[in-house]
């Protein structure tokens, strides 16, 4: 897979690699991760790092606080990936696309649970039968097959597709004309005056303006910036509490492994001919501000009580395989990119995990399933696609210190 900065990113399966972090080094009193806050005394108690992150260690806090609040990784987590998928711009479809959910809390995924947001800042341009589980929020809708939704729609534009037919089982609200062969609505479609409504049947049509919808956040001035944190990272971590070198993974060759506790870890790149696996075993939060290139494979394995944040710039690029999570815990790595390089994602690819690329074009290519969410520019796919959101997701903030 090429999850890139400077070119095209590809995105496959497997790989393995080989070095190993000296997980046995204890940490000073005074650093974040080795402290436990108790929520009776209301004081930071010291503790051992080894059983500290047993217990996956304490929430994440992110960025400068001496340049304001600091972001706790879950909140941001929680925020930012609300939908099963969000494209700032348009959503080009020339094969079948679905969108549901589940909770991976309650076991692996099995096709049929409700829900699954797709939000499209721009036009949703359809060549195949498109099923969305949860709610529909959209520029506008040229459809050629039928679009299946099975929460609420809204449209801030006309559906288009003389020969195809919409179904939504909740309310619908379209700001522009219904020029389907058929629109089948569970609840209330509301259709300004000057539009027409078409042939659409509804429990009731209300002739009213529709406000605008803006589903995904992706203005400049709004969208969060994955650059600054990693900026900030690059002279804030705690490498020294472990010995981690950040230069450990620039020239890989053959196998290598690097295992991360609990913590806030910096990687100047990861690079080279061979094959590297990270394996997290805590919270932690992983800033790779030159980014990843590698000729083999790459490998993010997490496993509970692990969560993964990874934070890149300067490309990500994978020639081999690439396997990222787990289908079995998505809602447990999280990667923001930064950087406005097309990601490529070839046929085979794995991609278990909520990818945050609101300035990269996200391509597709091959038949591809995705257990997580996606956050992109564009979203672009040659075969057919299915997004199982993990709503695991939507709760990882329940850690983060209040207020």
């Amino acid at each position: 897979m090429t999850l890139h900065g400077d070119g095209p990113m590809r995105l496959r399966v497997a790989g393995f690699v080989v070095w190993t972090a000296l997980m046995g080094a204890s940490c000073t009193v005074d650093d974040p991760v080795a402290t436990l806050r108790s929520p009776d005394a209301g004081t930071d108690v010291p503790d051992e790092w080894a059983a500290h992150c047993a217990d996956s260690g304490p929430p994440l806090l992110l960025g400068n606080p001496a340049a304001g609040p600091q972001v706790c990784s879950g909140q941001l987590a929680q925020r930012l990936f609300l939908r099963a998928a969000c494209s700032c711009e348009g959503l080009s479809l020339s094969a079948p696309f679905t969108v549901d959910a589940f909770r991976s809390s309650s076991g692996p995924y099995a096709p049929g649970s409700p829900g699954g947001d797709l939000g499209v800042n721009g036009v949703l341009s359809a060549n195949d039968r498109v099923t969305v589980g949860g709610s529909l929020q959209v520029g506008g809708v040229q459809l050629s097959s039928p679009l299946t939704v099975g929460g609420g729609l809204d449209s801030n534009g006309p559906l288009s597709g003389p020969g195809a037919t919409a179904t939504a089982a909740g309310d619908a609200r379209v700001n522009g004309d219904i020029g389907l062969a058929a629109l089948t609505v569970g609840g209330v479609l509301t259709v300004p005056p000057e539009f027409s409504p078409g042939p659409a049947q509804a429990s009731e049509l209300r002739r009213e303006p529709v406000p605008p919808v803006i589903p995904c956040d992706c203005d400049e001035g709004s969208r969060f910036d994955p650059a600054a944190l990693i900026a900030h990272h690059t002279v804030d971590n705690d490498n020294a509490a472990i010995g981690l070198d950040p230069a450990t993974l620039t020239d890989v060759t053959g196998e290598r492994v690097l295992e991360l506790p609990c913590g806030r870890f910096l990687l100047t790149r990861i690079a080279g001919p061979g094959h590297a696996t990270l394996r997290i075993r805590g919270r932690t939060a992983l800033f790779i501000p030159g980014g990843v290139d590698l000729k083999e494979a790459l490998t993010v394995d997490v496993q509970p009580p692990g969560e993964l944040d990874l934070f890149l710039s300067g490309g990500f690029i994978v020639s081999g395989d690439l396997t990222l999570g787990s289908a079995a815990l998505p809602s447990r790595v999280r990667v923001y990119v930064a950087g406005s390089q097309a990601l490529d994602i070839s046929a085979g690819s794995t991609l278990a995990g909520n990818l945050y690329a609101p300035q990269a074009q996200l391509n597709l290519s091959g038949n591809a399933e995705v257990f997580g969410s996606l956050f992109v520019r564009h979203l672009e796919a040659s075969g057919a696609v299915r997004v199982h959101h993990d709503a695991d997701v939507l709760g990882a903030g329940a850690a983060c210190p209040a207020g």
